[in-house]
């Protein structure tokens, strides 16, 4: 059985937060460099972990520094503003023992009711599995793919909350 915790990050213990850091790293898709700041500056983190406290699966969100969103918006080319998008749905990574059940599917289905009325952004590398559940929660693909950086494209996925909310 696993069970989900969503923090602040100032409710959290040190070794709570070392441990999300960790398997941020191991998931490859981050950059480590001012990592532990960032983390302690996002909206809220999601610990899941299995029934013996292992720590299975995480994703925050955040409100990142608008250098960051538009550089982004503008290396996807997107076809909105950057400012209209401060919500970033972020660090969703699971073990690689856990993958393929869905969890990422989860974590952020457990994330997205705390800024239901806001317009999210998230990126993520290019990969139909993560297509396929994207719409179920309403984000959709604005702009081109770009490169990471990392050896791999990312695509931005845009939730408008008021486009959102009439389609529900």
């Amino acid at each position: 059985m696993l069970t989900s915790s969503i923090f602040l990050p100032s409710d959290c213990t040190a070794q709570a937060l070392a441990d999300f850091e960790k398997l941020l790293i191991e998931g490859g898709a981050v950059n480590p460099q001012g990592l532990t700041e960032r983390i302690r500056k996002a909206s809220r983190l999601l610990f899941l972990r299995a029934s013996d406290d292992q720590l299975v699966g995480v994703g925050a969100l955040k409100h990142p520094r608008a250098a960051y969103r538009n550089r982004v918006f503008a290396d996807a080319r997107a076809t909105v503003l950057a400012n209209e998008y401060s919500v970033e749905l972020g660090w969703v990574v699971v073990t690689k023992s856990r993958q393929g059940r869905r969890l990422s599917t989860r974590i952020v289905g457990e994330l997205l009711p705390f800024v239901k009325n806001e317009n999210i952004f998230a990126t993520t590398r290019v990969d139909e599995r993560v297509m396929s559940f994207a719409s179920d929660y309403g984000f959709e693909i604005n702009g081109k793919p770009y490169p990471s950086g990392h050896g791999y494209d990312l695509v931005l996925y845009l939730r408008n909350a008021a486009r959102f909310r009439e389609v529900q």
